[in-house]
């Protein structure tokens, strides 16, 4: 008598741009067989405890040019549907994921990059996947049909991308308008999606995209507003003369780098930079004294100014000096000197600090998890180590550089979910991605591989 053995075939998502997952099959076998999975299971093997109905093999191994075209054709369908059932399952996991925000705590900005890093999808796959999820937490519905096969993923992040750009935009859809327009986009091709939400809302600018033309050069397709485009065509006349016949590339790349330098250079991360900073830091007491020096000697030129003007109108001897004059000494001097910032309270922190601070951290999040450091370059903000609520100091040593994201993330460790609850939500809902999940960094996968 035969039995069910649930098989576990696993595909290098590597060789599958759309991240081929795990699949499982039922064998029909007509003797007893040992599990084929023990403890020495590669780490990336998924064991999964569904089976595929209707796929009857006689040997794992056998080849598929034995299978008639009805069987082969049949099986097929089959397995589509089961890879249609096993990604809305991965989707599934993703929103637990994403709710538990596992993804912060093991050291990534965002969900996208570790869907990308971590599980190993393309950045295609991991927009649309993404996309779909959130969709299917609004749509609850939407799961059903991707599973049924008559709404695929690519429609599926199209949607959820046209409802983000609406709400952007100031004109969010109802739940039942968003349901209507969903029902519309099944049975529908790539195209056909595309001129339908095109046709819905004609004025939402279309969104940014980025193609590699080679390993040096990539081609940007943006919109821009008119009133930019004016801006534009006025700085190509002021710089006629020093670039008579610059492209928009270069007038991009003019105004980037000296925008890019300047911002680096405020906040410490240019070599220039860090070396003042550095040299003052190793010589305060020399600037201290000039300083205080400078500031006497202002103090002596007050007071004779005002002795001077106090004998002229008194008809006094202009050497002797008037006694109000004397409440000027070097103890109502006001000293610059670097002092200690109070503990346990939020101050403004000085520029010479917080460009320490920056060159210390190499302008990228400091947040790090068993080896792996997040380095995102998004969103960055000056957190302490440990909190000012809690007494914490804002000296250099207990400042860092964190991802706005994973700054929440140490504030939750710290003082717990339940004072920062309001502020997970808005993590969870919110991007922090570079420039963000919900337009730039999917945007850019927007290049890679459909379905």
């Amino acid at each position: 008598m035969g039995f069910d053995l649930g098989i576990c075939v696993v595909f290098d998502s590597s060789r599958f741009s759309c991240g081929v997952l795990p699949i499982c099959v039922r064998l029909k076998a007509t003797q007893k067989m040992k599990a084929p999975f023990s403890k020495a299971t590669p780490k990336k093997a998924v064991l999964c405890d569904h089976s595929m109905n209707g796929l009857n093999f006689m040997n794992v191994k056998m080849n598929l040019k034995t299978l008639t075209p009805d069987q082969l054709l049949s099986e097929t369908k089959i397995i589509v549907s089961e890879e249609r059932r096993i990604t809305a399952k991965l989707i599934e996991y993703l929103t637990e994921i994403s709710q538990r925000l596992l993804f912060l705590k093991l050291g990534y900005s965002s969900l996208f990059e570790f869907v990308t890093k971590e599980l190993g999808l393309s950045e295609g796959a991991a927009q649309r996947r993404i996309q779909c999820m959130r969709l299917m937490q609004d749509l609850p519905e939407t799961r059903k049909a991707y599973e049924q096969g008559t709404l695929s993923l690519s429609n599926g992040a199209k949607l959820q991308s046209h409802f983000q750009a609406i709400k952007k935009s100031g004109q969010a859809k109802t739940i039942e308008e968003k349901k209507q327009i969903a029902k519309h986009a099944e049975n529908k091709s790539q195209s056909e999606c595309d001129q339908m939400l095109s046709k819905l809302a004609p004025e939402l600018p279309k969104p940014d995209k980025a193609r590699v033309l080679s390993p040096t050069v990539r081609e940007l397709k943006f919109s821009i507003s008119e009133d930019l485009f004016k801006k534009i065509e006025r700085l190509k006349e002021l710089l006629s003369h020093s670039h008579p016949n610059a492209t928009l590339a270069e007038f991009m790349e003019l105004l980037v780098t000296s925008h890019l330098t300047k911002l680096e250079k405020t906040k410490g991360l240019r070599p220039e930079a860090v070396q003042q900073c550095d040299e003052s830091s190793q010589k305060p007491e020399a600037n201290n004294q000039k300083t205080v020096a400078k500031n006497q000697k202002s103090a002596d030129q007050n007071r004779d100014q005002n002795v001077d003007n106090s004998c002229g109108e008194m008809g006094e001897n202009p050497k002797t000096p008037h006694r109000k004059a004397d409440k000027t000494d070097k103890s109502n001097l006001v000293h610059t000197a670097a002092k200690t910032l109070p503990a346990g309270i939020r101050v403004t922190l000085p520029v010479q600090l917080k460009r320490q601070v920056w060159s210390q951290a190499d302008g990228k999040c400091e947040y790090e998890y068993q080896g792996h450091r997040c380095e995102s370059r998004y969103q960055l903000e000056i957190d302490h180590v440990n909190p000012l609520a809690l007494g914490g100091s804002n000296d250099l040593a207990n400042c860092r550089i964190l991802c706005r994201r994973h700054n929440g993330l140490a504030a939750i460790q710290a003082l717990g979910a339940a004072k920062m609850s309001s502020f997970t939500g808005a993590m969870r809902s919110s991007p922090n991605t570079k420039p963000s999940e919900d337009s730039g960094e999917l945007r850019k996968s927007e290049i890679s591989d459909s379905e």
